[in-house]
This record gives structure tokens, sequence and C-alpha cells, in this order.
């Protein structure tokens, strides 16, 4: 059965990065199955990226996005005068206002200004187009309060997808006065969805117990066009073993700390022959940390490229690299880099933490190997340099039948089925 579709994504081509797919994927699929889907998005140059989506320019409304009005940009930056001198006695304080007063006017986060206008334009619409159901994902989890207000107005019923905890999230940087206040926010808003959709199994548990009701998993998975013609590519470099790292890098939490120091172990001419792609460096962390460790010679930094670009590199590549961050709040969250990973077939070195939900799956696949030690690592990459030479300059690719767990046309089938349980 056919259905309208609202769909309220803060981040939604072209205004989104490179690796928030899973929104232009979900209306992609909904599209291929009938519906009729309408999408209110954020417009917001800022972030824009190099996806696409696939429904009719009039089909998604986008909202402006209005940055921080002068006097809130002008405080900001003399807070940042005063926290650029080290001696200052006061710079814990003022670290701790600039949190405090960040968390208040940007409440519940910096995209709050398109909530107003996103809910009258959804109402307008609905003058000439109903929908039967609105479904919003978040981050940025401002939409999830669009798509409440609109399911409020409108008294239609709403799914809300937490591709991130909204509350209780440790990437969060919440003041400890107002943290409480923007948690029970988050809950009691989220408490009024029909239904809830979450993209890891610690995550839906979380949910599931603040809420009081079951909660659907659907991990963000591959697509199983995503690698099409890419099957027969050759090596990137046949004479030295590529590393690429397509993610984002979290300074201080999710960076190649180890593998930098697994590098330095190995000889000069075996680090020679080895070398590691990177498109982000949070705060320099990985230039400097290379530079720490001796190791720049064997670092490249890009730009970021389109998302078919990043596809082919991947499938070139001898491995992925999967930085994960050393804290037992990291084991409920899963990059979803993972899971284009898995999709391209290549071999998986993932570091930073032996446990939680993404150590598993790599170790189950298997997919590739999760260490901590730099020892371990610098004979893994040694061990792979030798395949490569033994296999004439390419790692051969990991099987293809273990991956078909973990693609998103599988894991979309979860999201409709919590949807028809909604909708009945």
């Amino acid at each position: 059965m056919q259905h309208r579709i609202l769909l309220v994504a803060g981040f939604f081509p072209p205004y989104s990065p490179l690796g928030a797919v899973r929104a232009p994927m979900l209306a992609r699929w909904w599209s291929q199955q009938g519906h009729d889907v309408r999408v209110i998005a954020l417009e917001n140059p800022a972030v824009a990226g190099q996806l696409e989506h696939c429904l009719a320019p009039e089909a998604v409304r986008y909202i402006p996005f209005s940055p921080p009005a002068p006097v809130l940009r002008q405080a900001a930056d003399s807070a940042k005068v005063l926290l650029a001198k080290p001696d200052s006695r006061i710079k814990p304080h003022i670290e701790s206002c600039k949190t405090l007063y960040r968390q208040v006017v940007h409440f519940p986060d910096r995209y709050r200004k398109w909530i107003k206008p996103a809910v009258e334009h959804a109402v307008a619409m609905a003058g000439q187009w109903q929908p039967d159901l609105i479904y919003s994902t978040a981050p940025p989890h401002s939409g999830h309060v669009v798509a409440c207000q609109i399911a409020r107005r409108l008294r239609c019923p709403w799914v809300a997808e937490l591709r991130d905890l909204w509350a209780d999230n440790p990437y969060n940087d919440g003041h400890p006065l107002f943290e409480p206040i923007a948690r029970r926010y988050a809950w009691t808003t989220l408490a009024k969805a029909a239904g809830h959709v979450a993209l890891t199994r610690g995550s839906a548990k979380r949910v599931g117990r603040a809420l009081g009701r079951p909660v659907t998993l659907s991990y963000n998975g591959f697509g199983a066009d995503d690698f099409a013609s890419l099957d027969n590519v050759s090596a990137h470099d046949p004479h030295r073993l590529t590393l690429v790292h397509a993610g984002i890098i979290y300074a201080g939490q999710r960076e190649p700390t180890m593998l930098l120091a697994a590098l330095a172990k190995l000889d000069a001419s075996a680090r020679a022959r080895i070398r590691v792609i990177f498109f982000h460096d949070e705060e320099s962390a990985v230039l400097s940390g290379a530079a720490h460790h001796g190791v720049s010679d064997c670092i490249e930094m890009r730009d970021p490229v389109p998302r078919p670009e990043i596809l082919k590199l991947e499938r070139e590549a001898d491995a992925l690299l999967l930085c994960r961050w050393n804290d037992p709040a990291e084991d409920a969250i899963i990059p979803g880099k993972l899971f284009e990973y898995i999709g391209a077939r290549r071999p998986i070195l993932s570091i930073g933490s032996l446990t939680g939900e993404a150590a598993d799956i790599v170790r189950a696949g298997p997919f590739g190997v999760v260490m901590t030690d730099p020892d371990d690592i610098a004979r893994q990459l040694l061990a792979w340099l030798a395949q490569k030479d033994a296999h004439g300059g390419r790692l051969p690719d990991l099987p293809e039948e273990p991956t078909r767990a973990y693609l998103r046309e599988t894991q979309f089938q979860q999201v409709d089925a919590a949807m028809a349980d909604v909708l009945r």
C-alpha cells in the first residue's frame, strides 16, 4: 500500500555532510516502493557536501538557516580572545560559562531558528498535500522538534529515528547545570512519537528503557549499488600498502594515535611502503600526531571529494581504517562508515577500542581485525605488505556473502515494518 510520507531531515542533499547518506537513501527507497515522499530540510551552505538525491525539486523544501545574531557572535568572539590567554586564572570559568551560554541560546541545538518556519510550511502544504506519516531523522535533533509540532498540528502519526542519541549521548558537551533540563526536554519530546528507530542495539535499548516501549533496530547499512562497476578496480598503489580513513576524526576521541605509534615501530624501508590517506583532521590531530611520532611521510591529507570518488578509493585501497574512542560510552556507537567499509569488501583495521558493537561486527564478519596495541598493529601492517606482494600488488577481496546482512535495503525493511505498525 502506498502512502504519503513527510521526511523531516536537518541534513539533506545538497546541504549535508558527505557522510550523511541515510536521509537521501531513505527517500530513494520509499520512492522506489511507490510512496509519495516530500522532504523538509535545512538550507545551510556551510555544510554543503557532494551528495545528490533522487526526488523532484518541488518535492523538497529547504528552510534557510539563520546564523547567530551579530551580538551573539561578538560575545563568542570576546570569549575566544579571553580563552586564548593560557595563563588566565579565569579560563576554566569562562569555558564553563561559554558552554552554558551556548546550550541556553542555541537550545535545543544551533539550528533552532528553522523550527517555526519549517512547521508553518508543513501546515500550509497540508492544504494540498496531507501526509499519512511523518518521519524525522536526526541529528540535528531540532528536526525531531519540527516533526513533533507538525504531528500535533496535523494530527498525524510521527516516527522518530535517532541516528545518534539525543539525550545521554557521550559526545555531547553538556553543561551540568543545563544538561538535566535538556535531557528532560529530549525524552519528553520523543515520548510523543508513535514509533522509534535506532541505529545500534545499545541506542535501541537506551531509548526503550527511557520511554518504556519497543524500539526498532535498523543499522545504517550500505547500498547494493554503492560499488556497482567497481568489482575489478586496480590497487591504488601496487607498490605501497594504502590505508584509507574516509570518516571523521574527533580530536582526543576518534583519532589514529595507535596507528601512528605502530608506524613509528617499523624500520624506514617498511614505512616507505605504507601510506595512510585521510579526508578530515580536526584540530590537526592527525598531522600533529604524525609529526610527534616521526611518521609524517606516511600520511596524506586530502580535501573532501564527491561520494562516488570516495567509494572508488575505498575499493582501490588495500585496507580501510576505522578509528574508535577508547571509552565504554563508545560501545553502543557504530560509525556509519563501518557499513560502507563492509560493502567495499576490503580488510578493516579497527583501532582505539577492543569492545563494543562495531568491534563485534568487524570480528564476526570476519571483515578485518580489531587492535589497540601498536606492536600488534605493526605486525599486521607487515603481514598485509607480505600478502600484497604475494598477490601481485593487491590484497584479495573479502567474501561477499557475509556482507549481505548489512545491505541498506535489508535494514530499511525494518523501518518499513515499524511504519506499518504505526499506520495500523
